[in-house]
């Protein structure tokens, strides 16, 4: 049976477990110890491992008419893409949004080109990253059963998120689970926010994107028991943003003097 899941667990896999490098003319060299990909044929065999039929999909440009007619939707690229969406811009890339804020994909070669050795020699030839718009033309979108479903805008028993409102600064919103959220300013508050989260819990702060306002994510994805369980750690980074934005303050009185 076709797998939402699994094709997000095969892309985490090659571009994070696994030894790939870019190659367009080695793209099927799908070896874990030191291999070959490029972004369709890396897109096109992970659906294939998660029981997907690909017809004669071979390559960006025929990748959506071959989808397409075997049960998934072609949808307008409009920011908010769901997990195991396929993120397509039918003359240049593609990849796989795998959920929290973060994209999968096959990039570049170690020398900037489309050719390179067996293996990443890199660390980012195939990456998972943060969500961004390359721009993609579309979503390709399973219409079948998909076991990634959830309640929409839920964040499982999670109680912080970064609210993406859009690509710059001014639409970062870090939210505590508790109170409205604070901006966030540089990228130097975003991983500090990132960083102190995975040390207290052992978990990725949620990155989330959303069209509504914060408090959507407040009433469909906050559980008392989550609440209680994290409230030390929200303390904590809650005194964490409060002194970061303190900083940030007297540098900039200081760079204005």
């Amino acid at each position: 049976m076709a797998s939402v899941q699994k094709l997000i667990d095969r892309m985490k896999y090659w571009c994070d477990v696994a030894n790939m490098g870019y190659n367009q003319s080695d793209r099927w060299n799908f070896n874990p110890a030191g291999g070959n990909c490029d972004c369709s044929s890396l897109v096109i065999h992970c659906l294939q491992e998660a029981g997907f039929d690909t017809g004669s999909a071979g390559y960006t440009g025929n990748l959506s008419a071959n989808l397409t007619a075997r049960g998934w939707a072609r949808l307008p690229n409009n920011g908010n893409p769901r997990p195991g969406d396929i993120l397509l811009n039918d003359a240049a890339h593609v990849a796989v949004y795998i959920g929290g804020g973060r994209l999968a994909q096959a990039s570049i070669s170690e020398n900037g080109s489309t050719a390179g050795a067996p293996g990443d020699q890199t660390g980012g030839e195939t990456n998972t990253n943060p969500y961004y718009n390359f721009p993609w033309d579309c979503y390709l979108r399973w219409t079948g059963t998909n076991d990634t479903d959830t309640p929409t805008n839920t964040i499982g028993d999670e109680t912080m998120a970064i609210v993406y409102g859009s690509d710059q600064f001014a639409g970062l919103k870090y939210w505590d689970g508790v109170n409205p959220p604070t901006g966030i300013k540089s990228n130097n508050h975003l991983s500090t926010l990132q960083q102190s989260y995975k040390a207290a819990t052992g978990r990725d702060l949620p990155m989330l994107t959303f069209n509504g306002a914060w408090a959507v994510v407040a009433e469909q994805s906050m559980v008392a028991a989550s609440q209680q369980r994290d409230k030390p750690i929200m303390d904590r980074l809650a005194q964490i943003t409060t002194k970061i934005g303190q900083m940030e303050t007297k540098l900039n009185q200081v760079a204005h003097k």
